[in-house]
């Protein structure tokens, strides 16, 4: 008995050697630093290549997070809002001329449609670019080949939040009324609306055990299986940041500095940060912090901070490259950022 209880003690030891060794050695190595002379508020990541977008001088520039070098620069355009590379072109949304456009990496336009309805956020998904059109809360579909309207959904309500899932694409009512729906179902040229009683529905996560919707203004966490409420939990107000952490889901406020991670039965959990965070990734086996407010990031393990490192002047959103890497887009200093976790 004795035996087996030194056994016991030794193994214990040594795991808790290998927890120190791990939180020891994990940290951020920042690898590269581009000086991008515009000041990007939005951007995405596509196929290796990040695209910026800095609407008020009117240009967008596009990165290789391979080679981290600048490769392309675009200008031309009345008031560029989101832009995405994608199977050899680039893809951008103009505003003001309401036109959705086509170029190629020399900056020549292949192809443009105008739609109108001031054209801003856009993903791609089968096939098919889906475009708000926001003065007219309307979502269109854009096909890639014909790049001919294909798909329109008339919803009543302007919003720039949706994402592909399952069940077509997830359509978040953000300025929604007291009567509209939280969330818009959209497949196939039909609509089904969820009703669940939210100031401002932000983001939906589809994950394996259910979906959840994030409530910005009031920190609503809600889970759903198969359209019904499984629960719903008050998280601090302002949420904006959301992630996978592990088999969890992690969220951030803008005004308290805390995260709290949220298992699929809904029991919730705390981790402190120095201040309050923006933006939340999961990287590898770590999950990445960006606060705005400080102009740090913080890397988590074990639900504690284990590093904290500067970054640049008002840094808004985090690009993962892999589950090593991912860049920091730092908007007033004009900088994208590349750093390595090991």
């Amino acid at each position: 008995m004795e035996g087996i209880q030194h056994l016991r003690y030794k193994l214990g030891t040594a795991a808790l050697l290998v927890s120190l060794i791990v939180s020891v050695f994990a940290g951020i190595l920042e690898t590269e630093r581009i000086e991008l002379n515009v000041n990007p508020l939005r951007g995405t990541i596509n196929e290796g290549v990040i695209t910026l977008v800095d609407s008020l001088k009117r240009e967008v520039v596009a990165v290789d997070a391979l080679s981290k070098r600048v490769t392309a620069r675009f200008t031309g355009f009345s008031y560029p809002v989101w832009g995405m590379y994608l199977e050899g072109n680039f893809y951008v949304t103009d505003m003001f001329e309401g036109k959705f456009i086509e170029l190629t990496p020399s900056g020549k336009r292949k192809r443009e449609i105008l739609l109108g309805g001031d054209p801003t956020v856009f993903l791609y998904h089968n096939g098919v670019f889906y475009i708000s059109l926001f003065s007219q809360g309307t979502l269109v579909g854009v096909d890639l080949r014909s790049f001919k309207v294909v798909e329109r959904y008339r919803t009543g309500v302007s919003s720039t939040y949706f994402v592909p899932t399952s069940k077509g694409i997830a359509y978040l009512c953000y300025w929604r009324n007291e009567d509209d729906p939280d969330v818009i179902y959209l497949r196939y040229g039909s609509m089904t609306s969820v009703r669940l009683g939210l100031s401002r529905p932000l983001r939906y996560v589809e994950g394996s055990s259910g979906d959840y919707v994030l409530d910005y203004r009031n920190g609503w966490l809600v889970k759903l299986v198969n359209g019904k409420v499984v629960w719903e939990k008050n998280l601090p107000d302002f949420a904006y940041g959301i992630s996978f952490y592990g088999p969890d889901l992690a969220v951030a406020s803008l005004v308290s500095p805390v995260i709290s991670v949220v298992d699929r039965n809904g029991s919730v959990r705390q981790i402190n940060v120095p201040h309050p965070v923006l933006y939340l990734e999961e990287i590898g086996n770590y999950l990445v912090a960006l606060s705005v407010e400080a102009e740090e990031i913080y890397l988590i393990k074990n639900d504690r901070v284990v590093q904290t490192v500067k970054t640049g002047k008002y840094p808004l959103k985090i690009f993962k490259i892999s589950e090593k890497e991912f860049a920091v887009l730092c908007t007033d200093s004009g900088e994208l950022i590349f750093y390595t976790v090991y």
